[in-house]
């Protein structure tokens, strides 16, 4: 990790190929560590028929 925040801030200062170094050491060290757990993805909402929601309540008057 050390590494790669070290050729990340030579990219930030300019060096053309240290961008694309930092980029492969952060890979790496994210397929080593294993995913985040923000980036884990969450099982969908359940689904409901259009006759189980609530109905809309209609406007009594016209915007316009």
């Amino acid at each position: 990790m050390a590494q790669a925040r070290e050729w990340r801030q030579r990219a930030l200062r300019g060096e053309k190929d240290a961008r694309g170094i930092a980029h492969e050491l952060e890979r790496e060290v994210r397929r080593r560590r294993g995913t985040p757990q923000k980036d884990v993805p969450r099982p969908l909402p359940t689904m409901r028929t259009l006759a189980e929601l609530p109905e809309r309540q209609h406007r009594s008057w016209k915007p316009w």
